[in-house]
Formats: C-alpha cells, sequence, structure tokens
C-alpha cells in the first residue's frame, strides 16, 4: 500500500514537470544555504514554502529555508590563498556598476584655522576592463569656505581577490557653495613701485571665491565580497587651487598640497 502511494505520488509530480509550461519557471542561479549553487530553471510553490528547480533531465524539490537566494548573474570561484580551505569560495558575480563613498581629512600646508578640513565624496563607477573601472561622483568639502568638488576617477583593483590593493586617480573642479570668510591685508597693486613711493599702501581687501581645480592621485586597500558591502582605506597626495576676485580686476590663486587619508564603503 506505501508503495503503490509512493509510486501514485511520484507519478502525478513527474506529470506536472512534465506538463508545466515554461513561462511559469524562471532561469537562474539558485544558491543553497550550503554553498552548493544550482543553475536552471525554478518555480516557487504557490504556498511558496518549497521551490522546485529543473537542470537538465534531473529536478529537485527544496523547502524555501534551504534557498539563500537566486540570481541571474554567473557566479565565478574567488582564488584560494591558504592551504586550510580545501574548496574554492563560490560567490555572486560582482556587478560592474558600483559606489563608493569616502570620508577623511587633508592634513598639510594649511592655515592655522584649518589644520585638517574633512572632506567627502560619492562616486559611480563602472568596470571598463578587467579591473580597471571610471567613474563619476560629487561631494563637500570645509575649506576655507565650503566647496561642491564634482570630479571624475579611475581606479585599477591590483586582482579580483576579496582583499586587493588599488590605485585611483581623482581629478575635477571645486564649486563654491558660500561666501569667502577670507580679508587679505596690505594688497598693492600690480603696478604699485615699493622702493620708488613714499607712500605705504595698505589696504583691506574682501574677495571672492570663485573655486578651483583639483588632482588627486592615491594608493590603498579594498575588502570585498562579490555583491554586497565592501570597505576601502587609501592615502594620496591632493593638490588644488582656489580662486578668488575682489575689486579693481583684482584677482589671487593659491596653491594648497596635501596628504589625504580616507575611509570608504563601496556597495554594488
Amino acid at each position: 500500500m506505501i508503495f503503490f502511494t509512493f509510486m501514485m505520488t511520484y507519478a502525478a509530480t513527474a506529470q506536472y514537470v512534465n506538463n508545466t509550461p515554461d513561462a511559469y519557471y524562471q532561469r537562474g542561479y539558485v544558491y543553497m544555504k550550503n554553498g552548493s549553487v544550482l543553475k536552471g530553471r525554478y518555480q516557487y510553490s504557490s504556498d511558496m514554502e518549497k521551490l522546485r528547480v529543473i537542470s537538465g533531465k534531473n529536478t529537485w524539490i527544496f523547502e524555501a529555508a534551504e534557498i539563500d537566494h537566486i540570481s541571474r548573474l554567473k557566479p565565478y570561484q574567488l582564488p584560494v590563498r591558504d592551504s586550510a580551505s580545501l574548496f574554492p569560495v563560490t560567490v555572486m558575480s560582482p556587478s560592474k556598476w558600483f559606489n563608493l563613498t569616502e570620508l577623511g581629512v587633508l592634513k598639510g600646508n594649511s592655515d592655522n584655522s584649518q589644520p585638517a578640513p574633512l572632506v567627502f565624496s560619492s562616486s559611480f563607477n563602472r568596470q571598463i576592463y578587467r579591473n580597471l573601472s571610471a567613474g563619476a561622483g560629487i561631494g563637500v568639502e570645509f575649506l576655507k569656505e565650503t566647496y561642491l568638488p564634482v570630479s571624475v576617477n579611475l581606479l585599477y583593483k591590483l586582482d579580483k581577490n576579496r582583499f586587493t590593493p588599488f590605485g585611483m586617480i581623482q581629478a575635477g573642479y571645486q564649486i563654491p557653495i558660500e561666501n569667502s570668510r577670507s580679508l587679505y591685508r596690505e594688497i598693492m597693486p600690480t603696478n604699485y613701485d615699493y622702493y620708488s613711493s613714499i607712500y605705504y599702501y595698505n589696504q583691506t581687501l574682501e574677495v571672492k571665491a570663485r573655486g578651483g581645480f583639483l588632482v588627486n592621485p592615491s594608493v590603498g586597500f579594498m575588502r570585498q565580497t562579490g555583491r554586497g558591502p565592501g570597505i576601502s582605506m587609501a592615502v594620496g597626495y591632493r593638490f588644488h587651487r582656489l580662486g578668488y576676485t575682489g575689486e579693481e580686476d583684482y584677482r589671487l590663486d593659491i596653491d594648497y598640497y596635501r596628504f589625504s587619508v580616507k575611509l570608504g564603503i563601496i556597495l554594488n
């Protein structure tokens, strides 16, 4: 009796599988909690408690609790660097798009009022060739005035391991978003003859910030596991030029050379 019931159930299940239209199935990679990955067609039961997977001529039915996640992206295996791991780690293929958000400080030849100004940036990047990515971003920097840097960048990862060194170069323009808070004293016109004049020229000039360009190469390390959040740390060398204008066509450019230290979060 038990054998007969089993055969009838198996036949009904097989008939249901064979007669279910392909339109009801989706294709992808089913990641199990035990580490297995199945490629094929899959379909959830009406109560969402079971999942049927058809791969080739094989059919499996799993409890939904056994499934970790499902993806349409082909998985890849991370290289194994230590002999303690018997099998390579299979993870989801990383997306070609990722976001890098960084927070840090600039340390260098700034004035006493700003020994380490705070900088923040967020960029969206895309892999363009193997380990090379390109992107564009925006941020905010609290220098003598508050600036909105708009930049482009190139990022190169040394390899595809979860923990890898990287190099990055960022370049762009800083847009002032508030008026200058600086006053410059003893401003002399370009045509003023300091040696022949019997009058001492002394003027306090209020200037207006007009922005400037920046270049920031850096190197660092990032840790990332396929898809999901990752972290990064980078040190670099920042050059930026801030420009100011005043009355009577006065113009002032100040160059800054600073070290940058940044911590970042990677999302893809």
